[in-house]
């Protein structure tokens, strides 16, 4: 094994962390990403050690760092599922990695953090910036100048147009449109095909065309 090689590890077992596996498989091969699949780490998962499709589980995510080879991405898509077990890898000192597939776009002048998911077909135009732990979904796009907070999800054919701001753990639900400098708030969720024209404050629900923002609906658990 190269020094340019690690091992990757991805935390969730689930539908999500399995299009994380393959848009990292993608990039491997493609020349883009030069590492070994180890396995999963999964709560649910962990006692059969193998998932449904006859992949490895090593364990449950609750453990630190496997070995200084290992590198990890989180396969969960909801921002605050993420935020909690890349916590729990972090405080074992565990060190991620980026997936991103070889037939995304990112621009030479943007910049994405460690720990992030750019999936087929997205656009990040440039000067953007992604956060840590960053998801961009299939056919969405983020475009100049646009920043997104540390565990922001981005979601399938949404459009985050220039100089839009992006909150830590906000959730842009399939379709939607953020326009140009907006912001949106952190932990806030747009609603799939939703059109926001104006800022979203932190924690709030924002749905409809135009978009109307409303308190988030209380957890009924």
């Amino acid at each position: 094994m190269s020094e340019a090689e690690f091992d990757l590890v991805i935390v969730g077992a689930g539908g999500f962390g399995h299009e994380v596996l393959q848009y990292a498989l993608d990039a491997v091969a493609a020349g883009g990403m030069h590492a070994h699949f180890k396995g999963f780490l999964d709560d649910l998962q962990a006692a059969a050690g193998i998932t449904g499709h006859g992949e490895r589980v090593l364990g449950t995510t609750d453990g630190a760092a496997l070995s200084a080879r290992d590198r990890f991405v989180v396969g969960i898509a909801e921002p605050g599922d993420r935020e909690r077990l890349a916590g729990r890898i972090a405080a074992g000192a565990g060190a991620f990695a980026t997936v991103v597939h070889p037939s995304a776009y990112i621009a030479p002048t943007a910049t994405i953090g460690y720990g992030s998911v750019v999936c087929p077909f997205a656009f990040v135009g440039p000067y953007a910036r992604l956060g840590a732990h960053v998801v961009v979904n299939t056919h969405a796009s983020v475009g100049h100048d646009s920043v997104l907070g540390d565990f922001a999800t981005v979601s399938p054919h949404v459009a985050v147009n220039g100089n839009a701001m992006i909150g830590r753990c906000a959730f842009l639900g399939s379709g939607s449109v953020v326009t140009p400098k907006c912001r949106i708030g952190d932990r806030a969720v747009v609603s799939a095909g939703a059109v926001v024209y104006q800022d979203v404050a932190d924690g709030q629900l924002a749905h409809g065309n135009p978009a109307r923002a409303r308190a988030m609906p209380a957890d009924p658990g």
